[in-house]
């Protein structure tokens, strides 16, 4: 997931010093590692509404149910958009009818 401009990765253990570095002038207490991006990565596009074959191309799942199991998880943001979603839905039924 990092990389320099000609490609090549940096060396974990730098990475994670730096974090870990980092993570001292914040309020986080959860242990991060560098994966913990790659979990956020995946539930970010997934709260964007990017379709799960794409995010399992990206990723480099062969499994649906990798993807789905251990990387989606549902956001405040997913919820209100489903409330939203269903709202429309039933608010243009509604509509259609009474026309």
């Amino acid at each position: 997931m990092f990389s320099r401009p000609n490609g090549y990765p940096f060396i974990q253990k730098n990475i994670i010093t730096r974090m870990n570095r980092l993570l001292e002038y914040t309020n986080i207490t959860k242990k991060a590692t560098p994966h913990i991006f790659r979990h956020t990565h995946i539930s970010m596009m997934t709260e964007a509404g990017i379709d799960l074959a794409t995010i399992m191309e990206k990723v480099g799942h062969e499994d649906m149910k990798t993807t789905m199991k251990i990387y989606t998880h549902v956001t405040n943001k997913m919820k209100k958009d489903t409330s939203a979603k269903v709202r429309t839905l039933y608010k243009d039924a509604l509509s259609n009818l009474i026309s």
